[in-house]
């Protein structure tokens, strides 16, 4: 059975309403990794449009999400996200 990590994001960005890329450094090729992206405050609707990995010359490795926000309470014009990677380590 694999062993699993765990890893957020080491603060919860602000995202206004309407549609943004986010960039976070995690990850590498030696395991499968999951990503998601959930709102951290209530009355929000968060939405990944797409998701993709790169990487470069020094072997790091980058989460892209196209993130939409919308819903959001109207006394506010956003909220916190939280991102969430993990990774199954070993077989």
């Amino acid at each position: 059975m694999p062993d699993v990590e765990h890893f957020w994001t080491e603060y919860n960005p602000y995202m206004a309403q309407g549609t943004l890329e986010w960039t976070w450094a995690v990850g590498e090729n030696e395991h499968y990794w999951g990503y998601s992206v959930r709102p951290f405050q209530f009355n929000m609707d968060v939405e990944v449009e797409r998701q993709w990995t790169t990487s470069d010359n020094g072997n790091q490795f980058f989460q892209h999400f196209i993130v939409t926000v919308r819903h959001v309470i109207e006394s506010s014009n956003g909220g916190l996200l939280r991102f969430s990677a993990f990774a199954a380590i070993g077989s």
